[in-house]
């Protein structure tokens, strides 16, 4: 009587093939939940209780134990930080099943360890990293073989010494049943847990019942118990067709389904190996061995046909996106082929047709593009020609290797690039000519503020100076005096006028003029500068507050004076009747920030931008119809820059403008003239 035993395997690992596709197609292990290893732990405990239903009545040995391919399969859903639990799990599951099945304890004991050695020789050979492993490439299931083997060799070899130890039985042959029962059991029932990722397969759902009823038909035929045939080969083209056309998920669960089907005939007494005049072990080992190579043969094929299907799918991807981007592609690509005589286009893409359209005649090619492609082919240069279409094209060419007649030439249409460099180019041309012209009109315009500036200057003083004399004589009547008195006025205005428009002049032109600075108390100037506004604001009922302080600026006196007139004349002109202008005052490190507000409709952040330019008016000034020139804040300015200040404008608050007019202080300054 033989020995009967249960010894199950665990085993998680990796495919650690160093192919690039099999690398893909692995992720990352699950993590089981608590139940779900009881539940697995029950399984494999009650699969190796039944597998003595698997021993022939007159042999003591199972022909095949699945609660080895169970184990394996539980441990490959297993991460590496529960490799440990796992093989305590099925150290305790293998020895209870083996004692239960009516062993001794210490041999079921011995059972569980030869287990233990079984998980960790497949852990050695699969590997232990944190990807799990699929059977997607050749590699992972020849891989996949060799651990089989070497754990079967591994539990069988441990299990022997255990039975001829603690029971006298016999070593060898021990062996070679134990190690062939777990190895069937492994192939065929742990790939189910080692699944890659699903691949599109051609064949339909016809074909696969025609091959599965053909199968089943070749079963019933090699193992009937009246067929006495050496068959046993006969289900192994079957399983090719299933490898070749279906997918690994189909082929590995028909070969379990057909596994299990061989061994019942077996055990009914059917098949090859229990014909007439075999003897039971020779048979027993036979059957064990064809169990093997079935396994073997449909993991390691459908692996192999799985990475050609998805390596096929990459390559086809590939191909498409490569032959998309060239045939679509903007670039003229073309093959010809040229001899003494002509040139032949062989191949060219979409780009490549329509540009050579009208240098085509069939396949024939002569024309512009031909000799810049036979010009660029010699020299190694792109060369650019033009064509009767008025396009421009750069045309590049280089000799295709190994066929000396037959050259590559790409065809590039820049004439959209050109036209924009070209408009480009003129738009260029056309701002400099503006530039130009308005330098020349901002010269003339300068040029004719200082002629006539000058011009004005005699007859004015003439004007001022006869109406000095009229008032000084005593002949006049009082209302000759107040005559006198508005012409003397006016030509003092002009005379203000008339230096205003030089100021500019000179700030534009750059030309050198001589102030004389000197200290001016704030608070003489704010008075004058109030006292010759007095008339507007008392008819316009406007309060003028001043707040001049004890500071000081050292600045021109006629400058300062001419700057802030022009200010307060802004601020009563847009404030209307009732309102404010407030003149104020203060220190601000070496200068002295002299503040204009008034309680007017203020201006925009645009108009602020804009209103030193020259000549410039708000829109609300023209739309009001306020008198003015547009020049009275580009004076300021130039003024302020030469008396080595500066001027800026603000909103105020809620309404109204803000102007900050800042000089040199004092106490800070020079006294020397500048």
């Amino acid at each position: 009587m033989r020995t009967v035993w249960s010894v199950s395997t665990l085993g998680p690992g990796i495919d650690a093939g160093r192919a690039p596709y099999a690398e893909r197609t692995t992720g990352a292990r699950p993590v089981l939940p608590w139940w779900a290893w009881i539940i697995a732990g029950a399984v494999i405990f009650t699969a190796g209780v039944a597998g003595v239903l698997f021993v022939p009545a007159e042999t003591g040995v199972a022909i095949w134990w699945p609660a080895a391919g169970l184990s394996v399969a539980f441990a490959l859903l297993q991460p590496r930080s529960r490799i440990a639990g796992a093989l305590a799990l099925v150290l305790a599951v293998t020895t209870m099943a083996n004692a239960i099945a009516g062993r001794p304890l210490p041999v079921a004991l011995a059972f569980g360890v030869a287990n233990a050695a079984e998980v960790a020789v497949i852990l050695a050979v699969l590997g232990s990293a944190t990807r799990r492993f699929a059977l997607s490439t050749v590699r992972a299931g020849i891989r996949w073989v060799i651990a089989v083997v070497a754990g079967a060799a591994t539990v069988g070899v441990l299990a022997a010494a255990a039975v001829a130890l603690l029971e006298g039985g016999e070593f060898w042959s021990t062996v070679v049943f134990a190690a062939a029962s777990h190895a069937a059991a492994v192939c065929l029932i742990a790939p189910l847990a080692a699944l890659p990722p699903p691949v599109p397969v051609a064949a339909g759902r016809v074909e696969m019942a025609v091959q599965v009823l053909l199968l089943a038909v070749v079963l019933a035929v090699v193992f009937h118990p009246s067929s006495s045939l050496p068959l046993a080969f006969a289900p192994f083209p079957l399983v090719a067709w299933a490898a070749l056309r279906f997918s690994i998920r189909f082929v590995i669960a028909e070969t379990v389904l057909a596994t299990l089907a061989m061994i019942a005939l077996t055990l009914d007494g059917g098949g090859p190996f229990r014909r007439e005049g075999l003897d039971l072990t020779v048979g027993a080992a036979m059957f064990e061995t064809l169990l093997v190579s079935f396994a073997g043969f449909a993991v390691v094929l459908s692996a192999a046909q799985y990475e050609l299907r998805a390596l096929t799918r990459e390559v086809n991807a590939a191909n498409l996106l490569l032959t998309g981007s060239v045939v679509d592609a903007r670039i003229g690509l073309v093959v010809a082929e040229r001899d003494a005589v002509a040139t032949r286009v062989t191949w060219a893409n979409r780009a490549g047709r329509r540009l050579l359209a009208g240098e085509l005649d069939g396949e024939s090619w002569a024309g512009p593009l031909r000799i810049a492609a036979m010009s660029a082919l010699r020299t190694g240069e792109q060369v650019t020609v033009g064509t009767d279409g008025e396009r421009t094209i750069t045309v590049a060419a280089n000799p295709i290797g190994g066929a000396h007649d037959r050259i590559a030439v790409q065809l590039l249409d820049v004439t959209a690039v050109l036209r924009a460099r070209q408009a480009q180019l003129e738009a260029s041309v056309e701002r400099d000519a503006a530039r130009a012209i308005r330098a020349e009109l901002e010269r003339q315009r300068d040029d004719f503020l200082v002629t006539t500036s000058h011009e004005l200057r005699t007859p004015i003083t003439s004007i001022v100076g006869y109406s000095e004399l009229l008032q000084d004589g005593g002949t006049l009547s009082s209302a000759e005096r107040d005559w006198v008195r508005v012409i003397a006025r006016n030509g003092e205005r002009l005379s203000e006028l008339v230096e205003d428009l030089l100021t500019l002049g000179r700030g534009v032109s750059g030309a050198a003029l001589q102030i004389r600075q000197e200290a001016v108390p704030c608070a003489e100037l704010f008075e004058e500068v109030a006292a010759n506004l007095r008339v507007v604001t008392e008819q316009r009922q406007l309060r003028m507050q001043l707040e001049p302080g004890p500071h000081a600026v050292f600045a021109s006196r006629s400058d300062a004076g001419r700057m802030l007139s022009n200010l307060l004349v802004n601020a009563c002109k847009f404030t209307p009747a009732g309102g404010r202008v407030r003149l104020s005052a203060h220190a601000d490190g070496d200068l002295v920030l002299m503040r204009v507000e008034d309680t007017g409709p203020g201006m925009s952040a645009d108009e602020r931008s804009q209103a030193f330019e020259r000549f410039y008016r708000a829109p609300g000034a023209e739309r009001d119809n306020v008198a003015g020139t547009g020049l009275g804040l580009a004076i300021v300015a130039e003024l302020a820059a030469r008396n080595d200040g500066s001027v800026s404008l603000l909103p105020a608050e809620p309404h109204g403008l803000v102007v900050e007019l800042r000089l040199p202080a004092a106490r800070a300054a020079s006294p020397s003239a500048g």
